[in-house]
């Protein structure tokens, strides 16, 4: 049997086959080919039959690795088997014989469709307990695969950028022989991505990741692909300054961050106490008793920690892998869950201070004083007096902080004390700050302008400094590029929504805000939000008049009672090395635009109009010809009227191309136009020498105009 009769077999019904048959059509069509010329057809397929098919559908061939199913779901037209299945067996058959190699599980489509979607037909089968066992593990590594990219250092792209595989474009094959090849490779191709090896694991793709620097040098490639750098436009290289929130951290010395490639943020870390006393971020120890906790929880040197302060530390790791690993491992330690806060009325024994003694006497008796113990250490009087003030009217002033630990609180009577005491809402309250959670933050080092490079100096090549930026410290860039001004919100409650941010911000914007585009809210590597969101406006003037009215009530914002002040500050921009901001978009009114289609008269010299009006053609002809080329046509619309530094063809100003345009149609116009009176040159070519001239040609062409003006009301 010749290759023709075989693919014909094969190939009849193509798209009622299913993924089991393709694969054994392909196989059958190699085992075909590779047989000896001189055996028959009838024999070759019987010999493939029972050395493949027959055995597969026993269940022999579990440790082969060619590849071959051990039964095709359907038989096409021209297939070798015939009834080697009988019965009801055969149902059987298949939910045992559907595997390539032994260990893949293949998923076939049936002819009955449940719900539209395929159907498994390997339930019940220990197949599907070793996929069970599969699906488990990757299950329990798919946290540290969807946290590693988020903790990926500075790629050498980002500092080099004629690195990135971008600038490989490939055009296809241009011959036969290249198709031929080209088809082959991208064979090789998808069967290496699907780990086509025999170790299951993919192979080198030639048409990969990277392209050799000698590859270029061969004739075909160089004519297949060919090498291109794009230069951002001056706006698309715009970048935010960071803000570094809390402003009391620290960076990690050069020795630190050259020593590590991958680095995490954590914060909500308890503060020391040491001998009864808050820790300092100015004293070693307290430091050093920071840096051994984090240490403990993610289970890393101390020499991998920096302190950042009493709350919050650097993590080291050598890669993005390790750090997402430590993360996940991590999970449990980093929920923290202190002693229960107690709640009794002041009682004064053992010695107390100065201080202590004269909040006591300032209450109208001891008992209306009331006392809470094993509170977290460093918690604030005005964060108490927040969390509690809807059980009383109790101000900063109320609360005294006599030890890390303990708070006093002065109500107005004994009576108030009890209430307070038999509040329910307040013991809820207390309770949620027996647990304390760390979370985690990526940072990488900050990247910097270093030089420009390339043949006439516009390619700008950056590099890495030794400070660290925190994710949340800049907003993302499409985000950033996408708005002409951005605010910067920090302490926003956990639970306002982007909706309500977005509302807060509408008075100051024309256009109704899009709530999911405009708000961009940081989260930590769990989801978690972390108090710092990051407003857009569309236009510089609408960022402008938010900011000047909220700096006026001393840059803070309330969206709710309860929760402390939402602080703003601007997102300020790092200086361009080369070029400058093309500045506000200008605008114009409905009307404006409508008058611009009329634009087209201001093109035209008024003899020229004169001249085409004698030829019969006015300016409401020219105006119909002119607006739909102008409202259909995008070279001159959108991309006519962009403004300098974003057109496609920056020779032309806004408008230029549609002008020049319009001055070549009236020159044509007028170099074809022609009246019975003079009718041209070009006119008097049609007819033969000394033939009478046919002035009909006039006649209906009046008779057309008259017509079109009767119709437009003219």
């Amino acid at each position: 049997m010749n290759g023709s009769m075989i693919r014909s077999g094969l190939f009849r019904g193509r798209g009622r086959r299913t993924t089991a048959s393709l694969l054994l059509s392909r196989h059958t069509q190699a085992a075909t080919f590779a047989t000896d010329d001189n055996t028959s057809d009838k024999a070759k397929k019987e010999n493939f039959a029972k050395k493949f098919l027959e055995p597969a559908a026993r269940g022999e061939l579990q440790n082969h690795q060619s590849g071959i199913p051990k039964l095709a779901v359907r038989k096409p037209k021209g297939h070798a088997v015939k009834d080697s299945f009988p019965g009801k067996e055969s149902e059987e058959i298949l939910k045992d014989a559907l595997n390539v190699g032994g260990n893949k599980n293949v998923t076939a489509t049936s002819g009955r469709q449940e719900r539209g979607g395929t159907a498994r037909i390997n339930k019940g089968t220990q197949q599907e307990k070793r996929v069970g066992n599969i699906k488990q593990q990757q299950q329990k590594k798919a946290p540290e695969m969807t946290l590693a990219p988020l903790f990926e250092g500075v790629k050498p792209e980002e500092l080099d950028p004629t690195l990135t595989n971008n600038n490989l474009k490939w055009l296809g094959p241009k011959n036969t022989m290249q198709q031929n090849l080209f088809r082959q490779q991208r064979n090789v191709k998808q069967r290496n991505n699907q780990g086509g090896g025999r170790d299951g694991r993919p192979k080198y793709d030639i048409w990969g990741d990277e392209v050799l620097e000698g590859d270029t040098d061969h004739p075909w490639v160089t004519d297949a692909m060919h090498f291109k750098h794009v230069n951002p436009h001056t706006e698309s290289k715009r970048e935010p300054k960071p803000t570094k929130f809390p402003t009391n951290r620290f960076n990690p010395p050069a020795e630190f961050v050259e020593a590590h490639g991958a680095f995490a943020y954590v914060i909500n870390v308890p503060r020391p106490v040491v001998d009864g006393e808050l820790g300092s971020s100015g004293n070693p120890l307290h430091r050093h008793e920071v840096v051994e906790f984090v240490a403990n929880v993610f289970s890393v040197p101390a020499t991998d920690v920096f302190c950042a302060n009493m709350t919050s530390a650097f993590v080291g790791f050598t890669d993005a892998k390790e750090a997402a690993e430590a993360i996940v491992k991590s999970e449990k330690k980093r929920i923290i869950t202190g002693n229960k806060i107690e709640s009794t009325i002041y009682s004064s024994e053992g010695e107390t201070t100065d201080d202590e003694t004269e909040f006591v006497k300032s209450a109208s008796s001891p008992d209306s004083i009331l006392q809470l113990q094993n509170l977290p250490a460093g918690i604030r009087a005005g964060t108490i007096a927040r969390l509690l003030r809807d059980a009383g009217a109790i101000s900063d002033k109320d609360v005294f902080m006599s030890s890390p630990y303990t708070a006093l609180i002065r109500t107005s009577s004994p009576e108030v004390t009890k209430t307070l005491l038999d509040n329910n809402n307040m013991h809820k309250t207390l309770a949620s700050l027996q647990r304390q959670i760390l979370r985690v933050l990526p940072a990488r080092r900050e990247v910097v302008h270093d030089k420009f490079a390339g043949p006439v100096r516009k390619i700008q090549m950056k590099k890495m400094t030794h400070k660290l930026i925190v994710h949340g410290d800049v907003p993302s860039r499409d985000f950033f590029l996408s708005h002409a001004k951005v605010l910067h919100l920090i302490n926003v409650p956990e639970k306002v929504s982007k909706k309500e941010i977005s509302e807060s911000f509408q008075k100051f914007c024309a256009e109704r805000r899009d709530v999911e585009g405009s708000i961009e809210i940081v989260k930590s590597s769990d989801g978690h939000p972390t108090g710092r969101v990051y407003v857009g406006f569309d236009l510089e003037r609408e960022g402008d008049d938010a900011w000047n009215e909220i700096s006026s009530s001393g840059e803070k914002i309330v969206f709710n009672e309860k929760a402390p002040a939402t602080k703003v500050m601007q997102v300020k921009e790092v200086a361009l090395v080369r070029g400058s901001k093309l500045g506000a978009r200008s605008e114009r009114t409905q009307e404006e635009l409508i008058a611009s289609f009329s634009a087209w008269k201001d093109y035209v010299d008024p003899k020229d109009m004169e001249t085409l009006e004698s030829f019969g053609i006015t300016m409401d002809v020219l105006g119909d010809a002119f607006k739909a080329a102008r409202h259909s046509n995008p070279t001159f619309g959108v991309e006519d009227q962009a403004r300098e530094g974003e057109r496609m063809r920056d020779e032309y100003a806004p408008g230029g191309h549609f002008c020049e345009f319009v001055q070549m149609y009236i020159d044509t116009l007028k170099e074809v136009g022609a009246t019975k009176e003079e009718p041209g040159l070009k006119y008097e070519s049609m007819f033969l020498p000394g033939e009478e001239l046919e002035y009909t040609l006039f006649d209906d062409e009046e008779e057309r105009l008259a017509a079109l003006k009767k119709e437009h009301g003219n």
